[in-house]
């Protein structure tokens, strides 16, 4: 899988297209913003470092 940069714009683009919705030009501001955002966090999770034999917990207890 490529490491390329992630163009938050395009993403709305072709998810709106793939998903038959149609945006507003005013939301699209928002939505970028709310996507680059998304994506930060989602590093923060994706680059956590975990143990090869890591397991799913088999329910969760709070």
């Amino acid at each position: 899988m490529s490491k390329s940069a992630f163009d938050a714009e395009v993403f709305m683009e072709a998810a709106a297209a793939a998903l038959g919705l149609s945006l507003e030009d005013a939301w699209k501001p928002g939505v970028v913003d709310n996507l680059k955002r998304s994506h930060q966090i989602a590093q923060a999770v994706l680059t956590f470092p975990l143990p090869d034999d890591t397991e799913p917990a088999s329910r969760f207890l709070p």
